[in-house]
């Protein structure tokens, strides 16, 4: 668990329950000062006890539970501070004994200064969901912009005004009414070559409020005029991009770039393209970089090794972590409650081989981690909060086919779906009217479903033919997806199946969250 392990020095397995697996587990903390643990697996049919064991080894050399449990659950009690491993194995009706589980990982660490929780509103059943509420379309469109990999949202006329900006894969930026589909303007990229799949449009804010658009051309960084289209600036950069952000400060906007090598850190002015330093790493970045939320120009770069470095707008270091375990996705940043900003600091999410773990943003300390070794993560993750709690939800697609959403307080599961097709984007609206933020999704093979924020259950489905997807299975680009607020309600826009434009599809309710 990530927040309450400042309280509780316990980390959490979680994986979500099904009836053919033993080695899914669950463990809920309670807020105690004792090391006490409670475990919970999933049931295998017609099975009443489980022999359950834990040992400080791997292997199970070192025993040093071992209990016969009547149930899918039990509590182990003042266990000693350390690392240790559990398993457990089903007694047939026979009175055999069946095959052990895989082993899964706890991490009891010395117990912190406890804090008074804040109360949390009380979640809204999954019975209670207005299942009546029908999910309707009221119109859309399509323009025949070529292949686009990640459309963005962006205010380029107006604050008010709302845009869609996207480059395709023939090097080809755009701008687009998000109204009617009605292209405002487009420039091509210098070189006329395919462009490198790596990072959509970056939006910057400009000194008129406004967003501009930086894209990249080989080496070449161009900043264009949102409202026009109009070139501002080039910039040649020292080695090939991989991966940038966008972030600011009061000076103004700042571009963060990993080069190719992934062992190099290039930062650029926003405002004149001038390159403000060029790093050597000490290693290779995974991911990503992510811009701090508070607007200081400072940056989260993680690597491979786990090691989590903050660092300033000339890429000088600041201060340095480690998430304990190889990383397997760039930091995520969740921002935490303003109003709590003592108990409720901002966390960095980093996925890494050991499971998903919560690291303190403001001093790279680890809170814990959510393990699952039957569930590990495509190192994509999202953070949104679903149910307006002011505390968001932790989207994580495994590799096994499940999308589980993860409560970002505590490592608790919310509740865990089987998507079958790995989400390539996700965006988020209320579709239903029930006050939670649904998640909409788009896969290699649809164009997009809506799953209901609340309980993960499917609420609709695109209904356009998938023919033209099987046509072009072999296209590089992936797919994602914007959800866009209207003055009428929610236009989702995606590229369409077929790889040859973007498609926007219009829902009656106005239930964005910003």
């Amino acid at each position: 668990m990530f927040r309450l392990s400042i309280a509780l020095a316990l980390l959490l397995v979680l994986a979500p329950q099904r009836p053919d697996s033993l080695a899914t587990a669950q463990d809920k903390s309670l807020p105690q000062s004792n090391t006490k643990v409670h475990l919970h697996w999933g049931a295998r049919p017609g099975v009443l006890r489980y022999r359950l064991q834990l040992a400080v080894d791997r292997e199970f050399r070192d025993i040093v539970f071992d209990r016969i449990v009547n149930g899918t659950e039990t509590d182990v009690n003042d266990l000693p501070v350390g690392k240790y491993f559990w398993r457990i194995a089903a007694f047939t009706k026979a009175g055999t004994l069946g095959d052990f589980s895989s082993a899964a990982g706890i991490d009891i660490a010395p117990p912190a200064p406890t804090f008074e929780p804040s109360p949390r509103p009380t979640p809204i059943a999954a019975a209670e969901r207005p299942r009546t509420v029908s999910v309707r379309t009221i119109g859309g469109w399509r323009a025949a912009v070529g292949d686009v990999a990640r459309p963005m949202v962006a205010h380029l006329r107006a604050p008010d005004s709302v845009e869609v900006v996207a480059t395709n894969s023939n090097g080809l930026t755009f701008a687009l009414d998000a109204v009617n589909g009605v292209q405002l303007w487009s420039t091509r990229r210098p070189t006329n070559v395919p462009a490198a799949v790596f990072n959509p449009p970056l939006i910057i804010r400009s000194a008129t409020g406004l967003d501009d658009v930086v894209v990249f051309d080989g080496r070449i960084a161009i900043r264009i005029d949102g409202r026009s289209g109009r070139e501002l600036w080039q910039a040649t950069l020292p080695s090939l991009p991989a991966a940038a952000v966008a972030t600011s400060d009061a000076a103004g906007p700042i571009i963060v770039v990993i080069d190719n090598s992934q062992r190099k850190l290039l930062v650029v002015n926003g405002l004149s393209g001038q390159l403000i330093s060029e790093v050597r790493l000490s290693g290779r970045v995974v991911g990503s970089p992510a811009a701090s939320v508070d607007q200081n120009g400072q940056f989260f770069l993680a690597y491979e090794t786990g090691a989590i470095e903050l660092r300033d707008k000339s890429g000088t270091l600041i201060l340095s972590g480690s998430a304990a375990s190889p990383a397997t996705s760039g930091p995520l940043v969740v921002k935490g409650r303003r109003d709590e900003v003592i108990k409720r600091p901002d966390m960095l999410l980093i996925d890494t081989r050991e499971g998903l773990t919560g690291i303190t943003a403001g001093d790279l300390k680890p809170l814990g981690r959510v393990t699952g070794k039957e569930e590990t993560s495509r190192g994509n993750l999202v953070a949104v909060d679903l149910d307006g709690d002011g505390l968001p939800e932790v989207m994580v697609t495994t590799q096994n086919g499940y999308l589980l959403a993860i409560h970002s307080e505590n490592g608790k599961l919310m509740w865990d779906t089987n998507v079958n097709e790995t989400p390539q984007g996700l965006a988020f609206a209320d579709l239903d009217g029930d006050n939670v933020l649904d998640v909409i999704m788009t896969t290699a093979n649809t164009f997009a479903t809506a799953l209901s924020g609340r309980d993960g259950s499917p609420i609709w489905k695109d209904v356009d033919s998938s023919e033209s997807a099987a046509n072009h299975a072999n296209a590089l680009q992936t797919r994602g997806l914007i959800a866009v607020p209207m003055a009428s309600g929610i236009l989702v826009v995606a590229s369409d199946t077929s790889h040859t434009g973007l498609r926007a599809i219009e829902f009656p309710r106005p239930g964005v969250r910003r």
